[in-house]
């Protein structure tokens, strides 16, 4: 083979992913929903797919299971993480206490750019939901919260929120999808906007507290326990 062969045929060789980039690929997969709980993950199907060796697989497997989105079930081996309704409810009480905190910071630290998007936020999901799309109505309240979580000027507090709102993904379906809920949800989040607007700290992290309450009651009183 020529050099210039040789150099086409590397420029094309596909690029080694790193362990967190094979991580990183995992874990949207699970969080869009593309792998459910459940299923089943194998070093041997995923390092094919990501053309990788099993070694940075592993690693990425390892690390999925420190944030335990994948864990490790007896006689079949790596799955995406199943929760149970007492580990659901158990994850909303303390994203209850997480997002009260952000509240709070973030009223504190709270700037115009911050402020803005809020306000933005707000008046999407506000449309979205008086339209009944829910998808868009979710996209936008995380938009809200991601909003305020950066606005907090915690490092720490974002990872830890960060995690806790990964695991909850993993249950799929909202409590949006609720009668009434959508609705409720856009009354909660104009009374936190306007505390937040006043600068009152302590009120946004009250009403920040109430308004998961409100999502963990509506999960416990759900018979089939299949929403978020």
């Amino acid at each position: 083979m020529s050099a210039s062969k040789s150099a086409t045929a590397r420029k094309r060789a596909p690029q080694q992913l790193s362990v967190e980039q094979v991580a990183d690929k995992i874990r949207s997969a699970i969080l869009r929903g593309e792998l459910r709980p459940g299923t089943k993950l194998t070093e041997q199907d995923l390092a094919a797919e990501f053309e990788v060796s099993r070694t940075p697989i592993r690693e990425a497997i390892r690390q999925l299971e420190v944030e335990r989105l994948l864990s490790r079930v007896p006689f079949v081996g790596v799955t995406v993480k199943q929760l149970s309704p007492d580990e659901v409810l158990e994850l909303l009480e303390i994203r209850e206490v997480l997002e009260g905190l952000v509240a709070r910071l973030a009223t504190r630290h709270m700037d115009d750019a911050h402020l803005q998007r809020l306000k933005t936020s707000l008046r999407r999901l506000t449309e979205a939901a008086r339209k009944g799309d829910v998808a868009s109505y979710l996209d936008h309240a995380l938009a809200f919260r991601r909003a305020l979580v950066e606005c907090c000027r915690s490092e720490s507090l974002a990872e830890h929120v960060l995690v806790i709102e990964n695991r909850l993904r993993l249950v799929g379906n909202r409590t949006a999808v609720l009668p009434g809920r959508m609705e409720a949800s856009i009354t909660e989040h104009e009374k936190l906007l306007a505390a937040i607007t006043r600068g009152d700290a302590a009120l946004a992290e009250r009403l920040n507290r109430e308004r998961i309450q409100h999502i963990r009651d509506a999960f416990e009183q759900s018979t089939a326990f299949s929403f978020l």
